[in-house]
């Protein structure tokens, strides 16, 4: 189905948001700063300048379902990459899976038929009309790629096999191979893909841990066959998912998230050190939500009671990141106002409309970022006419872009 869209929005401002003297609620302030502007890719040639300086570039989306966000984050992507040497690097895809692909890693055990950016990269992305020209071009590698989720993607369901077969390849490696209980390790590591946490116990816990740690001790004391950086990067994400695990699974559970939260975040910031550090002369592109982009949300209140205090123990990706690389990244955050799009719940797909047809591009070029539901709950806009508009946010946490 369509979505439909009227104006785009795009801010271009350098906003002190650490200010203690200016006590302009944060939404007027963003609202006197946009401009109109009738065709997209107007503004990338301004944005491209902009960001020319920076090694790293955060691409946001208030929700994992905003299709039109899709479109002009590709655009983006592809305008960036035309005039100079990027890499995207993505969430919802693991940096085994990137390995893979870049043929970093052998293939051995995995299946070939599935080797490809739709299924190696979060179907919420890859699978949609909006990405996918963007995910065609990487899987022609017309556009560098790789992985930097902590959550599984498409290889991760094959990793404790594929281990086990990559140090039987060895000779160095295959002298430990029975050292390990093979079988206990792909059991432990199914239940975990399952998100199964209940049936594990802390004994199984324990042992898949001491045993990847063993591996990868062994593995930084020899010189082996295959690449060794890749394989040890691979474990850190295994052992950082297993402590996700730990955390429970669930959505609801406020400690549960932040405990997933502080894990995942780092690791994927360590994932994105690890390829700055393995490809210095690329810069990096990363689409990821606006959340993980923040690089000041412990500024921001927790739109739930009692907890609003809840971000102050958070710091996300963007932040991580602009602590290991400072003055060179930018953060970008995207949000919608309406349209129509398509849903998905329970599997089952559904229409939803609004009469607000609007999306708006914010661009934050200060070291202090935002996650955009907690600044457009309510936000009057001025377009091009001189008129002015009331939006409300539209979330679309659980929206999805137009299916194939």
């Amino acid at each position: 189905m369509k979505t439909r869209l009227s104006i785009l929005f795009v801010l271009l401002a350098l906003l002190a948001l650490s200010s203690c003297c200016d006590k302009t609620p944060i939404e007027s302030r963003l609202a006197d700063k946009f401009t109109a502007y009738n065709k997209p890719s107007e503004s990338f040639e301004s944005l491209a300048n902009l960001v020319k300086d920076k090694q790293i570039i955060i691409l946001g989306e208030c929700g994992h379902g905003d299709g039109r966000t899709f479109e002009i984050k590709s655009e983006i992507v592809k305008y960036l990459d035309s005039v100079g040497d990027y890499t995207l690097i993505l969430e919802g895809m693991n940096p085994f899976d990137g390995a893979i692909l870049n043929e970093e890693l052998p293939v051995l055990i995995i299946n070939k038929s599935g080797l490809n950016i739709q299924n190696c990269w979060y179907g919420l992305w890859s699978q949609t009309k909006e990405a996918a020209e963007l995910a065609d071009a990487m899987n022609k590698h017309q556009i560098d790629f790789y992985g930097m989720d902590v959550n599984p993607s498409y290889c991760n369901y094959f990793q404790i096999a594929y281990l086990k077969n990559l140090f039987y390849s060895d000779s160095t490696m295959k002298q430990n191979l029975f050292d390990y209980n093979w079988n206990k390790l792909l059991d432990i590591d199914r239940e975990m893909h399952q998100y199964n946490d209940p049936v594990i116990q802390d004994l199984d816990y324990q042992y898949y841990d001491s045993s990847l740690l063993a591996m990868k001790d062994k593995l930084n004391n020899e010189n082996v066959s295959f690449n060794k950086d890749a394989v040890l990067l691979l474990i850190d994400n295994i052992l950082s998912f297993s402590n996700l695990a730990k955390c429970g699974f669930s959505v609801t559970c406020d400690s549960c998230i932040e405990c997933s939260n502080t894990i995942r975040d780092r690791q994927m910031a360590e994932n994105v050190a690890w390829y700055i550090n393995h490809h210095p002369e690329k810069k990096i592109i990363i689409w990821a939500a606006n959340f993980h982009g923040a690089k000041a949300i412990s500024q921001i209140k927790y739109g739930k009671e009692p907890n609003t205090d809840l971000y102050d123990r958070y710091t996300l990706l963007g932040e991580h990141l602009a602590n290991m690389f400072p003055n060179q990244v930018y953060s970008i955050a995207f949000t919608s106002g309406g349209g129509e799009v398509a849903l998905r719940l329970n599997s089952l797909c559904c229409i939803a409309t609004s009469s607000m047809v609007i999306l708006i591009l914010v661009v934050i070029p200060s070291l202090k970022m935002f996650r955009s539901t907690a600044f457009f709950s309510a936000i009057t806009i001025k377009s091009a006419n001189g008129r002015s508009r009331s939006m409300r946010y539209f979330t679309s946490e659980s929206n999805i872009g137009r299916h194939k």
